[in-house]
């Protein structure tokens, strides 16, 4: 599967269109995608989840997979739009505490420009 991906105005960061399920047959993928961004200096990403319904504990696992390391280059992984399903998922597992979630791709972006 290839994922959809842009740069935001500034270049500065990039912008992942998930699919509509992030399971178990798409997440391994993913992953690979994610950590090749980070691994190519690419730390500040916005995973833009408004196409997503649904998502299990391998896509969990995959959106954090680079947080750390992320992180550590001094960026960041935020999440966009996500839905019900995928917003109570996030609070259920109690990741709301550790990624930061907006309600679109516009405030993500946006959040990286305070301090």
């Amino acid at each position: 599967m290839t994922f959809e991906s842009s740069l935001n105005e500034k270049g500065d960061v990039v912008i992942i269109r998930c699919p509509q399920r992030l399971a178990n047959d798409t997440s391994g993928e993913f992953k690979i995608f994610i950590r090749n961004l980070v691994e190519a200096g690419q730390a500040r990403i916005v995973i833009d989840l408004s196409p997503t319904d649904f998502v299990d504990s391998s896509g969990l696992g995959a959106i954090v997979s680079r947080i750390a390391a992320s992180r550590a280059l001094h960026g960041d992984i935020r999440l966009a739009g996500a839905g019900e399903f995928v917003s109570n998922l996030l609070e259920i597992t109690h990741l709301n505490k550790v990624i930061k979630a907006f309600p679109d791709v516009a405030a993500a972006l946006n959040s990286f420009e305070q301090p």
